[in-house]
């Protein structure tokens, strides 16, 4: 009786370490790639990753802080990544091949949706003779991190003014390095990406007395189609008592075919993402404001999206445009 018992416990002892080694193997582990943990993006990222964990069956997800734009592409096209955001011109440029990315184009590219906008915001003290990009020359310009989104941004706005980095006095700096140095006179201006009233664009307004310079020129946003002309409006900031003019981008989610995720998993992790939204809209205003399925398909043309997504918004009955179809 006793050996009968001992066989039984030893069956069950085996049957439960099957199911349990079932059930490790078909976990399928994600990894989001966002950007600094200052900015709306990272807590975004982790706030998805906790939706997709308690929503999307056995997949589970983690969100990692990132250098951003440039790296997050980078590491989706070696599948190191699962899915990451990127700046919708940066990502446009890498898909496409151009700029930077000639002759090393990411063509594995797909699009998920977008998220918050991405304001260009140029900053100088208040008292600055400078009125415009044009007036840059021979200036101390602050234009953000070496390779990031921003610093492409940078030079794309010099570069329509007749100007590169051989006519100012550029300096990569982390965002809040070129807060802290306009506000120590060691800038001229700087040109950077976050959202409206950002915690670092807030501190040095409200410590600062600083002005926006605003970017109205038509030919600007004809030349360069990704970027939008977005009103600044009076009252953003202290000082800025008129609407000032900037382009905006989309920061868009993406995954890459070297993710290797099925049509069913991104469905699934996309049907956790939207039908829990409450979970994660609201851990930035940026994020609650610009983040929504309505808009979710604003800034993605030009990469097509991946087949789950694609299902999952046909079901939900919107028309997609067949620059986002393969």
């Amino acid at each position: 009786m006793n050996k009968h018992i001992l066989r039984l416990a030893f069956a069950a002892i085996l049957l439960a370490w099957a199911c349990a080694s079932t059930s490790v193997a078909q976990t399928h582990r994600v990894t989001i790639g966002t950007a600094g943990t200052a900015g709306a993006l990272y807590p975004m990222g982790v706030a998805m990753a906790e939706s997709i964990n308690r929503h999307a069956g056995n997949i589970r997800a983690s969100a990692e802080a990132t250098g951003g734009s440039l790296e997050n592409l980078r590491n989706l096209s070696t599948g190191e990544l699962t899915w990451a955001i990127s700046a919708n011109e940066v990502a446009y440029h890498a898909y496409h091949g151009e700029g930077v990315y000639e002759g090393r184009a990411i063509d594995s590219l797909q699009s998920l949706f977008g998220t918050v906008l991405s304001w260009t915001q140029i900053f100088a003290a208040a008292d600055s003779s400078l009125q415009s990009v044009s007036d840059f020359r021979g200036k101390r310009i602050g234009v953000g991190p070496p390779g990031s989104a921003g610093e492409q941004t940078a030079r794309r706005l010099l570069a329509h003014y007749g100007l590169d980095y051989s006519d100012i006095r550029e300096e990569f700096m982390s965002n809040s390095e070129m807060v802290t140095a306009l506000q120590d006179g060691m800038l001229d201006a700087f040109i950077i990406t976050h959202p409206l009233r950002s915690a670092p664009l807030m501190d040095l307004t409200t410590s600062f007395d600083a002005k926006l310079i605003s970017v109205e020129d038509a030919a600007f946003y004809d030349g360069y189609p990704f970027f939008e002309k977005s009103e600044i409006p009076a009252g953003t900031y202290r000082n800025v008592d008129e609407a000032v003019y900037t382009p905006t981008s989309r920061i868009v989610m993406y995954t890459s075919k070297a993710a290797g995720l099925s049509d069913d998993q991104v469905y699934t992790m996309m049907r956790a993402i939207w039908d829990n939204a409450g979970e994660w809209q609201d851990v930035h205003a940026a994020v609650k404001q610009t983040t929504t399925l309505e808009d979710a398909l604003i800034g993605l043309d030009g990469i097509p999206l991946h087949p789950g997504a694609l299902r999952f918004y046909e079901g939900e009955g919107f028309d997609i445009p067949d620059s986002l179809r393969e």
